[in-house]
């Protein structure tokens, strides 16, 4: 894959991102998230950013530097990364579909990078689409977790086993 395709698919899959969050953000009903939602759309508009310079540093023929992005964010409530423990039991179904679909951006977003770092021929590229396929990883890794602190209290809700 050219370079110029690679910057411009990872600029699209960061807008994806960021809106995504943006909405979850705007729509969840627990503060908790909120904040999360909001800091995810922060670090896609920051990997953007960076893609962005990048892809007009190549348009003007010049030398691509990669840049350095801040350290991703971490969670620190591992039984529940992302909502509080008292929203557990009024999960809104769009709150789930915001993690699913937000877990198959990041996987897809990981996949894509650590194949762009394959054919990226500068040391400097190469090493930044790995860093971004670890981040991406990490989103989806964080977003799973918190899939899974909902999981059981999700599938009791929509279970004919309760009849």
């Amino acid at each position: 894959m050219e370079l110029k395709d690679a910057l411009q698919t990872a600029i699209t899959g960061e807008v994806e991102g960021r809106e995504l969050y943006r909405a979850a953000a705007e729509k969840t009903g627990d503060k908790k998230a909120k904040e999360i939602f909001t800091m995810l759309a922060d670090e896609e508009q920051s990997h953007h950013d960076s893609l962005v310079q990048m892809a007009k540093e190549y348009a003007e023929g010049k030398g691509i530097s990669a840049p350095k992005l801040p350290a991703p964010m971490s969670f620190e409530d591992a039984e529940s990364p992302i909502f509080t423990r008292e929203f557990k039991d009024k999960v809104a179904d769009f709150d789930m579909t915001a993690l699913s679909v937000g877990m198959k951006l990041e996987l897809e977003s990981e996949n894509f990078y650590r194949e762009a770092a394959g054919d990226a021929g500068d040391k400097a590229v190469k090493d930044l689409f790995n860093r971004l396929a670890d981040w991406e990883k990490g989103h989806f890794e964080n977003l799973r977790k918190q899939v899974g602190f909902f999981k059981s209290y999700y599938e009791n809700k929509y279970s004919f086993f309760r009849f």
